[in-house]
């Protein structure tokens, strides 16, 4: 059972993959995640954290596309987005950011999975008020 953390960074999560463009991060694989160096249906789940508002639209599509060739049917996403309570704060807080979603841009990116569960939730964190979007979906 084939299990990928793609955007990993310097922490990811144990038992999976990790997977980065980054070389200096702690990945197993380097590579881009708008090209996904797997087999069409091998990978069972994925997972994605803080990645999603690194992209524009237009990628975003080819990033979950991607997801979709590569999950094996019933194959599961899980996915962490950070929306931040105004455009300005997000794309201020790391100048890597490039677009700020909506709840309804994402449901949107998610028509072609077999079941998908979007919720925005905000929520207090080190003292801190977060705004994110949480996804599960299966192909």
């Amino acid at each position: 059972m084939i299990k990928i953390d793609i955007a990993c960074g310097s922490n990811p999560i144990e038992e999976f993959y990790g997977f980065d463009i980054n070389e200096s991060s702690k990945a197993n694989i380097i590579g881009t995640a708008l090209k996904l160096p797997f087999k069409n249906s091998s990978i069972y789940i994925i997972n994605n954290s803080h990645f999603l508002e690194h992209l524009i639209p237009s990628e975003a599509n080819i990033f979950i596309a991607e997801i979709l060739r590569v999950l094996k049917k019933n194959g599961r996403l899980q996915m962490k987005i950070d929306k931040d309570l105004t455009k300005y704060i997000l794309l201020k807080k790391d100048k890597t950011h490039k677009y700020r979603y909506s709840k309804k841009e994402v449901v949107k990116l998610f028509n072609d999975f077999r079941k998908s569960r979007v919720v925005n939730k905000y929520y207090i964190f080190n003292l801190r008020l977060k705004n994110k979007i949480f996804v599960e979906a299966v192909k």
